[in-house]
């Protein structure tokens, strides 16, 4: 037990630095395989890129003539595909690693003034050599240029060892240790606030990159046979020692037979589906078993150095070292310069294991056979001596070097180091001289991963596609990672070359199956052409991976709705149980784009700053409830959409949020809002302020819509021109309309040149209204009999055919009639419908609400109230509803219910004049000397400014509270469109 835990018999001081050092081998160890299990995780991270696509719906719909008019209204639809980010360096791994080495360098500094004074000089002068390796004269310390610095700091050190190996030989190693260690952490204070750099310690972590790497690959030569050593130690020793020589040959051929099959593969000469040695963990075990193997040969060194404490010192603080070098080096994903390790861990292995075999049957074998405890007697060789064997294994590793093309190491060497440069250079935000090492990182190293990487994003930055082509296809030809290849794919779909990121994407699959991240973009390439089995089986395989899932969700739902798959959106996110505010978006623009009901819980006012997800679930959570949503929740939605940090979702969502605030009945609020966006939008102009002429059709007001459909026409969007010709005709502008009819003529559109023929034919100044058929009859009274034209009507009536356009006819005169205050003639047309026999219900619902119009524009509430009791409201109507309600409430004596529905009605639509006039009414009659009727019938006007009644209502109210010249306005205007329409 004594000989496995040799330092218990060591004094205490030395067992202290053992412990400690112990403790940094194990830290150096756990740092390698965490570095290893990164990966380029370490420093790359998986960026979502999004995709988005708007899928139309119709909000809503209404009836203008015998046109059936659709308000469009935007869902979004989100993909989301993986992009490697730029690369990170690894600021913990190179700090970790500096310490590491300093504190390496340190004790084994203490070691060297404990030799002989040969070795001790030899130690001094490598020892220099180190320091010198570090170009502690970059650093500027104290801002003195030049080599003065590092001389006096090397000056210091030398002439310490010194006095403790020549003149204070006695000093005891524990105070030789503290103090190198108190003059190394007074250096780096001064380091630290002295030096005329940024980032002084990541220059030193950059310099001690190839003292580490030397001293590495010397560690490594050191202990590469130690595993075959252990197979003597297991089969020589213990009780049951019978037939040591076959137990012996067999576990060393198993194990020779892996070492070479791992190196075949390295070298891609097999590509078998088999368990392969890893590499690091050979070095892992070979380093500890080295200490103890060291231990074991002490004899054939101990003239030089005793292994208590020295040697132990020296084997570990060289592993810790090597840990430390191979933990930089993976954890900053440098695989230049880890092919070195990894091929100097593999040759040493094959070439001293191999030898070691040699020397083991030339010396051992006679004892092995009669089964004699070989193992202690292993470093006692008999015929083969030693060195020879060390020298024959260097040879053999340097065979495999050279047949390797031992340039290639020296030049994967400097491609490391650059790569190491042209990181502390982006962290110092010198862009042009990274760039200058990273391309000499990829002049040595050629094809090698890191340089490669970085320059094809600065390529991608630059715009330069075929230069970051030509790195990402060097970057994968060796040694691909997962970021490059979903990189180089995502190349080919940024260039729309949908066919060749599918090779792509596939390829880099077959190199990393089970990758959700190269599923996900697989399977957003094949949504591009429509491939909906294979999209749905990659994105399907991409939710079995943590890091894609929400990702994948997202997609399944995006091409639901983009390919319009009928499947019921919310019981698949139920199955999914996702919490992801994109997949939920997703969702619900399916539900609303195949007009699905929708019952999955779902908060979208959560998130107050938005992020594409949030907003996109925003949206269209607004557009699956815009008849659904209340007041309060929309006045919710308004400030977070108005906060300064959504700048960037504004524009779209403030049209949705304009769509909710007209399907609340806010018509001036929605108004407002989508004229703002059609002024001051340059892209989406045409949309906004197509929408907007659509609004003003529908409220009644064609010259506010032909001012928005000029812009609309102007940017060529969908039916524009359409209906700016039917907002000309309504508004009786017909030298115009027929101008837009010519060019609706022209359409490459069948049905709008059909339309506008029929058009033409009806605004025509001469026209034989008796060769009309019924819909041209219709359209003919709707659009050239003027309100004073009743004999003209009265002669046309006779000439339909069907009632039903002739009830429409009349019910429409009758409207016309009243909105001029003609009330006797609307009534006497209304009463005129209303002795047809219709076949269509709609137009007995229409009589009877302009029979209700009528009745509370007549003031006759007691009849109103029970001419409501059997008329039916729609969701539209629920302003005129709520007008009624609030008459009966006034005349009933309930003026606090009275007061609120007034309220509303003063401001929500100008449009509905008969609520804004009654308003202005009640509130007159509530406080005659406030001007708060004025204010309603005036801020009234300001929108609508094309309606007869509200003129005529807001002149008698100036002219009530005195403003005359105002009032003459009014009434001007009022006259105008007397004889206009």
């Amino acid at each position: 037990m004594q000989t496995r835990w040799f330092w218990k018999n060591w004094p205490l001081d030395y067992r202290a630095i053992w412990y400690g050092v112990l403790a940094l081998f194990i830290a150096s160890v756990l740092f390698l395989w965490i570095g290893y299990f990164q990966g380029p995780d370490a420093v790359t991270d998986w960026m979502v890129f999004h995709q988005q696509e708007t899928r139309e719906s119709v909000s809503h719909a209404f009836d203008l003539g015998n046109f059936e008019i659709s308000i469009p209204i935007e869902s979004y639809l989100t993909f989301s595909y993986f992009n490697g980010s730029a690369i990170h360096p690894n600021l913990n791994a190179s700090y970790f690693f500096l310490i590491g080495l300093v504190f390496g360098m340190v004790l084994l500094l203490t070691i060297i003034t404990t030799l002989e004074k040969f070795w001790y000089f030899a130690g001094m002068g490598l020892f220099i050599l180190f320091m010198v390796s570090l170009r502690l004269e970059v650093l500027r310390l104290f801002d003195i240029t030049g080599r003065t610095v590092p001389i006096i700091i090397i000056v210091v050190f030398v002439l310490t060892t010194f006095f403790f190996n020549s003149i204070r030989s006695s000093t005891p190693f524990l105070i030789r240790f503290f103090t190198f260690l108190i003059l190394t952490l007074l250096l780096a204070v001064c380091i630290h606030f002295f030096a005329g750099v940024d980032y002084p310690f990541l220059h030193m972590a950059v310099a001690g990159y190839l003292p580490g790497l030397i001293l590495s690959v010397i560690f490594i030569l050191m202990i590469a046979h130690e595993i075959p050593a252990s197979f003597v130690y297991i089969t020589s020793t213990g009780t049951a020692t019978s037939k040591s020589l076959r137990h012996f040959s067999i576990i060393s051929v198993v194990y020779m037979v892996n070492l070479v099959l791992a190196y075949m593969h390295e070298k891609k000469l097999i590509e078998w589906d088999f368990i392969y040695i890893n590499f690091f963990l050979l070095l892992t075990l070979s380093a500890i078993l080295g200490v103890w193997g060291l231990r074991h040969r002490e004899n054939l060194y101990e003239s030089m150095l005793p292994f208590n404490p020295s040697g132990a010192y020296l084997i570990i603080i060289l592993g810790c070292i090597t840990f430390l070098t191979g933990g930089l080096l993976v954890g900053n994903h440098n695989d230049p310069a880890i092919k070195i390790i990894r091929d100097v861990i593999i040759f040493s292995h094959i070439g001293y294991g191999g030898i070691f075999l040699i020397y083991i049957v030339s010396n051992f074998m006679v004892m092995m056979a009669d089964n004699l405890n070989v193992w202690k007697v292993l470093y006692k060789p008999t015929r083969m001596p030693y060195f020879t064997f060390r020298f024959a294994g260097l040879i053999a590793t340097m065979a495999f070097v050279f047949y390797s093309n031992w340039k290639e190491y020296a030049y994967n060497g400097m491609s490391g180091f650059y790569n190491h440069l042209g990181d502390l250079y982006v962290l110092l935000d010198r862009e042009a001289l990274a760039e200058a090492y990273y391309q000499q990182g990829r002049a040595y190293g050629f094809q090698n991963n890191r340089s490669n990487y970085v320059l094809a994003q600065l390529e991608v930055s630059k715009n330069n596609v075929k230069k970051a082509y030509n790195h990402y296809q060097l970057a994968n030809g060796n040694r691909p990672t997962e970021y490059s290849l979903a990189n180089e794919g995502n190349l080919f779909l940024a260039e729309r070359r949908t066919f060749e990121s599918i090779a792509s994407f596939s390829k880099a699959l077959s190199k990393f199956p089970n990758s959700g991240p190269l599923e996900n973009n697989l399977g957003f390439a094949y949504s591009k052409i429509h491939k909906l089995d294979s999209a749905l089986f990659f994105f399907d395989a991409a939710r079995n991976n943590k890091q894609s899932k929400e990702a994948a969700e997202a997609n399944v739902f995006a091409l639901i709705g983009k390919e319009y798959l009928p499947v019921q959106s919310d019981s698949l996110l139920q199955q999914f149980n996702s919490t992801s505010q994109l997949t939920i978006g997703n969702a619900l623009a399916v539900a609303s784009l195949q007009r699905q009901t929708f019952t999955y819980m779902v908060d979208p006012l959560a998130q107050k700053q938005l992020d594409i997800a949030s907003a996109t679930l925003l949206n269209n959570y607004l557009v699956h409830n815009l008849k659904k949503i209340d007041t309060t929740t929309l006045r919710q939605v308004e400030n977070i959409i108005m906060d300064s940090v959504n700048l960037d979702y504004q524009e779209a969502l403030k049209a949705t949020l304009a769509q909710a605030y007209y399907h609340q009945h806010n018509v001036r609020k929605a108004l407002s809002i989508m004229g703002e966006l059609g002024y001051l939008s340059e892209i989406m102009q045409g949309k906004f302020n197509y929408i907007a002429g659509l609004w003003a059709l529908e409220q009644g007001s064609p010259e506010l819509a032909i001012s928005s459909f000029a812009f609309a026409v102007q940017h060529n969007y969908k039916e524009a021109r359409l209906y700016n010709a039917v907002a000309l005709a309504e508004a009786r502008q017909f030298t115009e309309a027929l101008a837009e009819v010519d060019s609706l003529l022209q359409h490459r559109d069948e049905n709008l040149q059909e339309i506008g023929r029929q058009l033409k034919k009806v605004l025509s100044s001469s026209v034989d209204v008796n060769s009309f058929n019924d819909l041209e009859k219709y359209q003919f009274c709707r659009y050239r009999i003027g309100i004073r034209d009743t004999i003209l009507f009265e002669r046309i009536l006779p000439l339909f055919e069907n009632t039903d356009y002739k009830a429409t006819a009349l019910i429409e005169m009758a409207e016309r009639q009243l909105d001029f205050n003609r009330i006797a003639t609307a009534i006497r047309y209304l009463n005129l419908s209303g002795t047809l026999p219709v076949s269509d219900v709609n137009l007995a619902q229409r009589v009877n609400h302009l029979e209700l119009k009528i009745l509370a524009v007549l003031g006759r509430t007691d009849q109103l109230e029970q001419k409501i009791k059997g008329v039916t409201f729609s969701r539209e109507q629920s302003l005129e509803k709520l007008l009624y309600e609030s008459l009966i409430k006034e005349y009933r004596g309930d003026g606090e219910r009275a007061t609120a529905g007034f309220l509303l009605l003063a401001h929500y639509n100008p449009f509905f004049e008969e609520g804004v006039i009654a308003s202005a009414k009640y509130f007159r009659k509530q406080n005659p000397e406030e001007f708060t009727a004025y204010n309603i019938l005036a801020e009234a006007v300001q929108t609508n400014t094309t309606s007869y009644r509200l003129w005529m209502a807001y002149a008698e109210e100036a002219t009530r509270v005195g403003f005359d010249n105002y009032a003459l306005v009014a009434l001007e205007e009022a006259e105008s469109l007397k004889r206009r329409r």
